[in-house]
């Protein structure tokens, strides 16, 4: 599913008859105040839903098949997502 069916699902949840705008602004809140904690703690828990954290990649060494090149992955952090 991408944005646009999340989008017309929020409309559909707001009873059908809210604009396509105010299912995108909704949809739009939930998905930055979702950004936004994660930014500030690293974690964010949606009851009965689950929670988003960010999780911590080391730097690590990649060795391409064909050519047999090393690559260095630098660190990273990366979104996970676990159900309740």
């Amino acid at each position: 599913m991408n944005r646009q069916g999340l989008q017309e699902l929020v409309r559909q949840q707001l009873g059908g008859t809210a604009t396509p705008m105010a299912a995108q602004l909704a949809l739009d809140a939930v998905l930055r105040g979702i950004a936004d904690g994660l930014a500030a703690d690293e974690e964010v828990r949606i009851a009965r839903f689950g929670t988003f954290r960010i999780k911590h990649r080391e730097a690590r060494r990649l060795l391409l098949p064909g050519s047999r090149t090393e690559h260095i992955l630098p660190p990273r952090k990366v979104v996970c997502f676990k159900e309740t």
